[in-house]
């Protein structure tokens, strides 16, 4: 979650460095009055700032999900290996083999969560240096 605050507070850095005080005209649709200019800017200001917390807690929950679920079922084998001697653990490996199993989709959840952690990073930053770049085709 550390790293994901400093890369959020980096991208809003670089595109307060490019774009100025115009850097928060993202949060400014068009065509908004006026006097509702500073209330919008505050209300979308807000969850430019839980970017990284929202990233960081849906990093952390996915991660420890899968470490939990590996460490209770070697926690089971292991319990299973010092409560019956090592020719009952050798005869049903089965717990054995559940952790072995659960060990890939937990590989895969984490580059999977490494992809959607970089895409998003790419998405702010394209967001921060981009500021209203489509605006133009729209109008």
């Amino acid at each position: 979650m550390t790293l994901l605050f400093y890369l959020v507070i980096g991208i809003t850095i670089v595109g307060f460095q490019r774009h100025g005080l115009h850097f928060l005209s993202f949060s400014l649709p068009a065509g908004v009055p006026l006097p509702l200019a500073p209330f919008l800017v505050l209300l979308e200001l807000i969850p430019h700032c839980f970017r990284a917390l929202s990233s960081g807690i849906r990093l952390f929950a996915n991660m420890m999900a899968g470490h939990s679920s590996v460490k209770i079922l070697s926690g089971s084998a292991w319990t299973i290996l010092l409560l019956n001697n090592l020719f009952y653990f050798i005869g049903d490996p089965g717990p054995f083999f559940i952790v072995l199993a659960l060990t890939g989709p937990e590989l895969g959840v984490a580059i999977l969560q490494a992809h959607v952690s970089t895409i998003s990073i790419c998405i702010y930053l394209n967001d921060a240096t981009n500021l209203h770049q489509y605006e133009s085709f729209h109008n």
